[in-house]
């Protein structure tokens, strides 16, 4: 339900700085769905693969997440916490569509709109708004023409920074509006999870919580000595994250950082054969990728998923960066040798390239020494 007032972190005369906002479209493939075919409106939906088979859930409504249903899990275990579920397939080009309509209306908002993802954007107003109070009516414009004209429910986080703004969206979902103005991030932060923060997984947060911190408060008061012998260097980071300090830009055109292939099988595969096949058409499908974006790159990554899901990452660079499907497909098969043994059955396998840099010139790649 949306909230009549947004929530606010913020004192009495808010500093200068920036004012970024975060627009999180709520259960975007199922809010398409239902806008698409109203029926379904305030049923427990299910997207994803079938129940009957090796299916994940790829999107679970707020209705089916009350029953504990959740992305990345098995649909036959999401059918039997919620039997009554509708289980729809993906469909992707109008989840594409729908999203190109919202980016558009960001767009109308300002010059510097980031989508980090298919339902996901940061949104920069410094320049557009005098104040953070104006960028707040901006946000709230943005919100709801979201809602009026492309007829899908979003989430807003506004803040000094994008990671501020990022934990604020998820603090107000579903239908929020957070606000945390200049001053006041270490404040808003404070009482919040160590999980909460971006960047901390399972392990880190481990970690953290042995040691007897177990918000971000107590992070960032922390001796950074115990946070380095906790975290390696990544604590001294960590600990000024959790302080709200955050200066990263919103940058509309994103550096791609590496590009994948992974498929599943229907069935465990335990042979060489039809393996070494789908890393060569894998190996060609990025040659081609990296092509198209005249990109070419150093390190060639494997993905092995077992049948009793282990999954194992390994990579191997190469001395310099390539844009061959020989090369990548002679690399994914050297790793594939070393770490993998016929017999040993094999759920899921990708194929990734990463360490990407442009191609200097047409038909040519440069030649550097490696990176230390």
């Amino acid at each position: 339900m949306a909230r009549s007032h947004p929530a606010r972190y913020d004192s009495a005369v808010s500093a200068p700085g920036r004012s970024i906002a975060l627009v999180d479209l709520d259960a975007f493939y199922a809010a398409v769905e239902v806008l698409d075919r109203p029926e379904l409106a305030g049923q427990p939906l299910l997207i994803g693969g079938s129940p009957n088979g090796r299916g994940v859930v790829a999107a679970a409504s707020y209705e089916a997440r009350a029953f504990g249903c959740h992305s990345a899990m098995p649909m036959a275990h999401a059918v039997r916490l919620c039997p009554e579920a509708v289980v729809l397939s993906p469909r992707f080009p109008a989840y594409r569509e729908h999203s190109k309509r919202v980016m558009a209306v960001l767009a109308r908002e300002s010059d510097l709109v980031e989508q980090v993802s298919i339902d996901e954007a940061y949104v920069d107003l410094t320049r557009a708004a005098a104040s953070m109070t104006e960028a707040e009516g901006l946000a709230h414009r943005m919100q709801g023409r979201i809602r009026v004209e492309c007829g899908l429910p979003s989430s807003v986080g506004l803040a000094p920074s994008k990671l501020v703004a990022k934990v604020a969206c998820e603090s107000g979902k579903p239908q929020g509006f957070a606000v945390v103005r200049a001053g006041e991030e270490a404040a808003f932060l404070a009482p919040l999870a160590v999980e909460r923060l971006p960047g901390i997984g399972p392990r880190s947060a481990q970690r953290l919580k042995a040691q007897g911190l177990h918000t971000l408060g107590e992070v960032a008061a922390a001796p950074v000595a115990l946070l380095l012998r906790t975290l390696g260097p990544w604590g001294a980071v960590l600990q000024r994250r959790a302080g709200g300090e955050d200066g990263s830009p919103v940058s509309p055109e994103r550096e791609t950082k590496s590009i994948s292939a992974e498929e599943t099988f229907a069935e465990d595969v335990d042979q060489r054969a039809p393996l070494l096949e789908l890393l060569e058409a894998m190996a060609d499908r990025l040659a081609r990728s990296l092509a198209k974006q005249g990109l070419a790159g150093r390190t060639v990554t494997l993905k092995l998923r077992y049948a009793d899901f282990t999954t194992l990452t390994r990579s191997a660079s190469v001395h310099a960066a390539t844009a061959s499907a020989d090369v990548i497909r002679a690399q994914a098969l050297a790793l594939l040798d070393a770490n993998w043994a016929p017999g040993q059955p094999v759920r899921l396998i990708g194929v990734g390239i990463s360490k990407l840099r442009p191609v200097h010139a047409p038909g040519q790649l440069p030649m550097e020494e490696p990176e230390a």
